[in-house]
C-alpha cells in the first residue's frame, strides 16, 4: 500500500511538470481610456502566469502597480498627444514571455482633470468676474447647517456685485437660534433684498438647463444621499463629503452646465467645503459638477422644485409656482 500511494505521488508530480511544460505563460494585454488614465489589463495573458511586470518607453509615463495584472498610468500634465510603447512580460520562474503594444496618450486636458470626461460638447456658464462663493464653514456658530443662509447669499453676491452681506447675516435675520432653512426662507429673503427669483417646477430637470441657457442661475434643495460619492480626491466631480444617510437635505447653487461624452455636467458652487480643498488650495465646493441624473433622482426624492435667480425678466422661462401652494422642504 505505501509503495502503491509513492507511485501515485510520483506519477502527479510528473503529471504537474508536464501541464507546466505545456501551458507556458503567453503575455497579452488591452488597454482603455480612464478619462486621467490609461488602464492596463494584462489578466488576458494565457498559460501559467505567475507574475507581471509592466514597463513603459517613456520617461514620463510612470505605471502604477507594474507588477500586479492590472495597472494603470496616469495621463502626464503639459505634454501633447504621444505614442508610447508599453511592455507586459509574463513568467512562471522558469520561462516567460514579452507583448509590447504602442499606445496613443491623448493629451491632458482640464476636463481630463477634473475628471468630468474625454470629449467636451456645448457649454454654458454663469459665473461673473469677482469673487461670489461662500464657504458656510465661515459663517458664525451654526455653521454646520448653515448651507441655506450660504447659498442665498451667494446668489445675492451673483445678482448685485454691492452687496456686502454673509451668510451669518442672513442667519441672524432667519431662524436665529439655529436649525434648517426652508426653501420659503431662502425665497423671503431674496424678496427682502428685492432680487428678481421665481420658482419652477422640476418634472423634467431639462428646465435647470433652460435657465441657465437663458443666463439665470438656479438654487436647488436636494437629497445630496442620492448623489454620488467622488471616487478620486482630486476629481471635481461628484459628492466629495460624508452624508449619513436618506434625508441629508441640502441647498447648492447651479450657475452653468457641460456636456461632456453625450452627458451633462452642472457646474455648481456647494457651500459644505468645511476648508477641503484640492492639492492646488482650491476650496472643494467651488466649481463642483454634478450629473444631470443625480440632481435630478436628488430633487424628485426631497424637493422636485428650483429657485430661480435673475437679473433680467426671462423671455422664454419656465412658468413659475405658485410657492404659497406647495410644501417647501429643508436643507443643512
Amino acid at each position: 500500500m505505501r509503495y502503491k500511494v509513492y507511485a501515485l505521488l510520483v506519477s502527479g508530480l510528473l503529471a504537474c511538470g508536464e501541464d507546466e511544460k505545456n501551458n507556458p505563460p503567453v503575455a497579452s494585454f488591452e488597454f482603455s481610456d480612464g478619462i486621467d488614465r490609461v488602464i492596463l489589463d494584462g489578466g488576458i495573458s494565457t498559460g501559467n502566469v505567475l507574475f507581471y511586470q509592466w514597463s513603459s518607453s517613456d520617461a514620463s509615463i510612470v505605471i502604477e502597480n507594474s507588477y500586479d495584472a492590472e495597472s494603470f498610468f496616469k495621463i502626464p500634465a503639459g505634454v501633447g498627444v504621444k505614442d508610447v510603447d508599453i511592455t507586459l512580460t509574463v513568467g512562471d520562474g522558469k520561462a516567460q514571455d514579452v507583448k509590447t503594444e504602442s499606445i496613443t496618450v491623448p493629451e491632458f486636458s482640464l476636463l481630463r482633470s477634473y475628471g468630468l470626461g474625454k470629449t467636451l460638447g456645448n457649454e454654458v456658464s454663469n459665473n461673473v468676474d469677482y469673487e461670489w462663493y461662500l464657504d458656510q464653514s465661515n459663517s458664525g456658530e451654526h455653521s454646520l447647517v448653515n448651507c441655506g443662509p450660504s447659498s442665498v447669499t451667494m446668489a445675492i453676491k451673483w445678482f448685485d456685485q454691492n452687496f456686502t452681506g454673509s451668510a451669518q447675516d442672513a442667519r441672524n435675520m432667519r431662524r436665529p437660534g439655529g436649525g434648517w432653512w426652508y426653501t420659503n426662507d431662502i425665497i423671503d429673503y431674496l424678496n427682502y433684498h428685492h432680487v428678481s427669483n421665481r420658482t419652477i417646477t422640476l418634472d423634467q430637470f431639462s428646465n435647470v438647463k433652460a435657465e441657465i441657457d437663458e443666463g439665470n442661475i438656479i438654487i436647488l434643495c436636494l437629497d445630496m444621499y442620492v448623489v454620488a460619492a467622488a471616487k478620486d480626491l482630486e476629481h471635481r466631480v461628484n459628492k466629495f463629503y460624508e452624508t449619513g444617510g436618506a434625508g441629508w437635505g441640502h441647498f447648492i447653487v447651479i450657475k452653468g452646465y457641460k456636456e461632456v461624452d453625450g452627458s451633462i455636467l452642472y457646474e455648481t458652487y456647494d457651500p459644505y467645503s468645511f476648508d477641503r480643498s484640492y492639492v492646488n488650495g482650491a476650496l472643494k465646493g467651488k466649481d463642483r459638477y454634478y450629473s444631470s441624473n443625480d440632481l435630478d433622482a436628488a430633487t424628485n426624492t426631497w424637493w422636485d422644485y428650483a429657485i430661480v435667480v435673475e437679473r433680467l425678466a426671462s423671455e422664454g422661462g419656465r412658468k413659475e409656482v405658485d410657492v404659497t401652494r406647495i410644501v417647501h422642504k429643508p436643507g443643512r
